[in-house]
């Protein structure tokens, strides 16, 4: 499939979803709904179908890009929020005071994987590990072509700019980039352990999402790391849902 296939693939599934959304919102009419998606949405053509629908059926809208660093979350993580309301104006919730760190997320853990309460990563090969060894702090796959062209991937030495993120090593004392869904995978993105030569665990990817240890996740490892990457930061759903609740008890 074309990367214009795939485009054109999740435009329909966009299309498709906010319909369905507004269906159930419809059917039931809350008082107050909250759409959040990737950043994209709130400049895309569904845009103004959603904006419009949701005033049709008499709610106030407001929307807006949220920073999750700015909420407590240990991540750099932006996301496009709707949020409408029948019988008040919302608004969305103001930047907290609070900031986190990668090592105030996972710097209580074990630095090795435990095998325990999904404290678990990869089994590297030795070429991995020595390709882990050439990244520093704040480094990507720049530092492995410079250091290393000889175990470096070929389409790496090819392809001179792109992604920074690929292969990158987080840094101990800044919020980590954003946690998707492959986050044991160094070649995915920043997500490589800021000291150990090994890409994050389950676990401190859960914990830089600010998923606390005893929350449950079921199904297989790759399941549960959709579940993980794919999901909005708790932290930053507490603050939007505090600001909803906000509205909901002024009557």
């Amino acid at each position: 499939m074309s990367a214009s296939e795939v485009m054109q693939q999740n435009h329909i599934s966009m299309n498709k979803l906010w319909q369905h959304y507004f269906r159930l919102v419809e059917d039931s009419m809350p008082r107050a709904f909250i759409v959040e998606n990737v950043p994209q949405l709130l400049t895309s053509k569904e845009y103004p179908l959603i904006v419009k629908k949701a005033e049709e059926l008499g709610y106030n809208v407001v929307s807006g890009v949220l920073k999750a660093e700015m909420y407590g979350v240990p991540q750099k993580r932006t996301r496009g929020f709707i949020i409408g309301a029948l019988d008040f104006y919302p608004a969305l919730p103001g930047p907290t005071k609070e900031r986190k760190t990668v090592r105030d997320a996972i710097g209580d853990l074990p630095p090795k994987p435990t095998g325990e309460n999904l404290h678990i990563g990869r089994n590297p090969t030795p070429k991995s590990l020595e390709r882990y060894r050439c990244i520093p702090p704040g480094g990507n796959r720049f530092d492995l072509v410079r250091k290393r062209p000889d175990i470096c991937p070929e389409c790496w030495l090819k392809k001179k700019t792109g992604s920074t993120d690929v292969f990158g090593r987080m840094e101990w004392d800044k919020p980590s980039l954003t946690i998707r869904t492959e986050f044991y995978k160094p070649e995915k993105g920043c997500y490589l352990h800021p000291s150990e030569d090994c890409p994050i665990t389950y676990r401190e990817a859960a914990r830089l999402q600010t998923f606390p240890d005893d929350f449950v996740f079921e199904g297989s490892k790759i399941e549960i790391a959709r579940m993980i990457g794919n999901s909005v930061p708790p932290k930053l759903a507490y603050h939007v849902a505090k600001a909803v609740l906000k509205g909901l008890r002024r009557d």
